[in-house]
């Protein structure tokens, strides 16, 4: 049930999303959308003071968190004595203000990164020409990371190309490429910015707790990045970042810079000219996402869990959150006002049936997981304090952050025994022979025969089938 703090930052068994005060488009709330859940009734921790319960100090907290929490601050010298206040005032366990940090931590990276795309990535482009020798550029990882993230759709090889020459699909894709190698090579790396012998630490625990679930692996692993013997760190700890914390940084600037200067140069024909702009740009999105992600690490009480989203896939508000809302709001087939010109009746009447799916997966959504039911209000990750008979209440979990994806009106893929199986008539005018192609075959990324004999990639080209999302 929701809590209080829950009520008030957005969390509890779902999620705010960033555009909470958007107003659905109506036709949304019943086909895009899923059906809203009824509210439940308010729900007063055991910890919390009876005499606070229905206060005005609680309808402050509801109506105006940000405004009380403010005041606090202003009264109080310390940031430490204001939080310990915040904290006694609302009653609730830390990770319910943890969770909290962490979602905000994660929408601002989200942010950055679709700032950084309309930044360098708003431009007309449809030069057919200037794309394939962009796509010859391409490295096999960029490749690789490309037809992991989206899907050129029913469209055949022009379903790829419109990806690079929308603006908006050219931001979205921008965006993917980072988040993956955020989510894969930031957020879940074990310790961002250690050393070889916090790596070899880190393998030799791995390795005695291989029995353990990853709340066991949780309360050993903080031990590693404070550097401390013990595996109880005091929250009054200060976090210093790891010896390699800059020089990891500037790794994974310079290898989304690798991926994204060919799309850069449907632009610039030298994308190294902004390299002054962009390099700071990525360097504090980066950044960012790596102390996060010691963050997470030095909860010995949470498990971390990107939730992965897939391409081609039918839309779930409940879990996603979609990069193009206003776009599949305008072009609703069931509820839409205007077409193009060129579409025939026929077309009309078959779109009626189409889904909204998923095109490119922008980012995995994030669930927190922790052992045990409902703590008190003097819990904290390193002393858990249970509500009576609540320390053995299985796992609980806690969706932060929903999957960010950029979505099609269309069809999904249709497979029998295996092996495709589409009928372009169910498709309609998306449909271009043909039809569904992996980013590999299009002409001039390489990963074809002309490509395996320019690039040696064979070993490359056979590797992307073991890829989650390929």
């Amino acid at each position: 049930m929701p809590s209080i703090a829950g009520k008030i930052h957005g969390i509890h068994e779902q999620v705010a999303r960033r555009d909470e005060a958007t107003v659905p488009h109506p036709a949304l709330i019943e086909e895009y959308q899923p059906t809203p859940e009824p509210e439940e009734p308010e729900f007063i921790p055991v910890s919390k003071p009876p005499s606070r319960r229905g206060s005005k100090l609680n309808d402050e907290w509801t109506n105006n968190p940000n405004a009380r929490a403010r005041r606090i601050v202003e009264r109080y010298r310390t940031t430490s004595e204001a939080r310990e206040r915040i904290k006694q005032e609302l009653g609730e366990p830390e990770y319910a203000f943890r969770d909290t940090e962490i979602r905000d931590g994660l929408w601002q990276i989200m942010d950055k990164m679709e700032r950084f795309a309309t930044k360098f990535f708003s431009f007309e482009s449809n030069d057919k020409d200037r794309l394939t020798r962009s796509f010859r550029l391409m490295t096999p990882e960029t490749i690789k990371v490309i037809g992991c993230v989206a899907s050129g759709g029913p469209g055949g090889q022009d379903g790829w190309r419109d990806l690079f020459f929308d603006e908006q699909q050219r931001r979205a894709l921008v965006c993917a490429i980072i988040g993956n190698v955020l989510v894969e090579q930031v957020f879940q790396h074990a310790f961002f910015g250690g050393t070889m012998a916090d790596f070899e630490t880190l393998s030799t625990l791995q390795e005695r707790l291989r029995d353990e679930d990853g709340n066991a692996y949780a309360k050993h692993i903080q031990s590693v990045v404070f550097g401390s013997s013990s595996t109880v760190i005091k929250p009054t700890t200060t976090l210093r970042l790891p010896p390699n914390f800059s020089a990891h940084v500037n790794i994974i600037v310079a290898s989304i810079f690798t991926h994204i200067e060919p799309i850069l140069r449907l632009k610039q024909h030298n994308p190294s000219n902004f390299a002054t702009e962009i390099y700071p740009a990525l360097y504090d999105l980066v950044a960012s996402a790596g102390i996060l992600s010691l963050h997470m690490r030095v909860d010995p009480h949470t498990v971390y869990y990107f939730t992965p989203v897939f391409k081609e896939d039918n839309f779930r508000g409940k879990y996603m959150e979609s990069f193009n809302h206003a776009h599949m709001v305008a072009t609703h087939p069931r509820d839409r006002k205007t077409w193009p010109p060129h579409v025939s009746e026929d077309e009309k009447r078959r779109a009626q049936n189409d889904d909204a799916l998923t095109q490119i997966t922008i980012m995995d959504g994030v669930t927190a997981y922790r052992v045990g039911g409902w703590e008190t209000s003097e819990s904290d990750p390193w002393r858990v304090r249970y509500a009576e008979g609540s320390e053995a209440k299985g796992i609980r979990s806690r969706i932060l952050t929903h999957g960010w994806v950029c979505c099609r009106w269309g069809r999904a893929r249709r497979f029998v025994d295996g092996r495709p199986k589409d009928d372009p008539k169910v498709h309609g005018a998306a449909w271009k022979h043909p039809g569904f192609v992996e980013f590999r075959d299009v002409e001039g990324v390489g990963w074809g025969e002309e490509g395996l004999g320019r690039k040696g990639s064979g070993a490359a080209r056979r590797s992307s089938g073991g890829s989650r999302r390929a």
